[in-house]
């Protein structure tokens, strides 16, 4: 054997295997992923308020509503919250009141009361922001609020 041969490489061709299915579908996987996250979140944001309360609350609904409104109506007389508290309780004032509707509820009293807790929900993000209320924005949510506020109460009188 003569040095030359030690020196050669020996080399084998390049072996090339077929790729298995997982390997073929590895690059779908973060697409579906995103895809069924997506998915998800929008159909657990799309159960409405209504959908929630499918099952029916205690008691008489108007009573309950009506009840309640008075509760949200005392709270906004109060006049020794601080301006960001203030804000925060318009917001959990509107969501308060729309928990308290359910299917029983009577469907003009509901709808007077969605709309005035949508306006007690827009004063008080909007003053959240910065928005001050003599903004003549911010006087018009309080005068559809006020509107609507009497809605609610004259169809619980």
């Amino acid at each position: 054997m003569s040095n030359s041969d030690k020196d050669v490489e020996v080399r084998s061709a390049p072996t090339f295997t077929t790729p298995t299915i997982w390997q073929r579908l590895a690059p779908l996987a973060i697409p579906f992923a995103v895809f069924s996250l997506a998915l998800s979140i929008w159909a657990a944001v799309r159960v409405s308020a209504d959908d929630a309360n499918a099952v029916a609350l205690r008691g008489d609904p108007k009573v309950r509503v009506c009840t309640a409104f008075e509760m949200v109506a005392t709270m906004q007389t109060r006049n020794d919250l601080a301006p960001a508290t203030a804000s925060l309780a318009l917001l959990g004032a509107g969501d308060y009141l729309v928990r308290q509707l359910d299917a029983n509820t009577p469907d003009r009293l509901a709808d007077a009361v969605r709309d005035f807790a949508r306006d007690l929900q827009d004063v008080g993000m909007n003053a959240l922001a910065g928005v001050p209320y003599s903004d003549p924005r911010q006087a018009a949510r309080q005068a559809e609020g006020d509107f609507d506020r009497k809605q609610v109460a004259d169809l619980c009188a």
